[in-house]
């Protein structure tokens, strides 16, 4: 079974996933908790196979944080 990487953005209250190696196929999920089975489930109507057969690694993205002193 492949594993799919998906990363996870902050966008606004929701986590944004995209799997780069499959274009096209984005989610969002309210809590990072929850981004596995989102990401699946996206990926398996793509692929049209079973969401039990989907693999997901979620990557998330963290803003930044540095600090700029003016």
């Amino acid at each position: 079974m492949t594993a799919y990487r998906v990363t996870a953005r902050r966008a606004g209250d929701w986590w944004a996933l995209e799997v780069p190696d499959l274009p096209g196929v984005f989610s969002q999920a309210k809590r990072l908790d929850k981004a596995d089975e989102a990401a699946r489930e996206a990926i398996a109507v793509m692929l049209d196979v079973a969401t039990e057969d989907v693999e997901v690694e979620i990557e998330p993205v963290l803003p930044s944080s540095r600090m700029y002193l003016g």
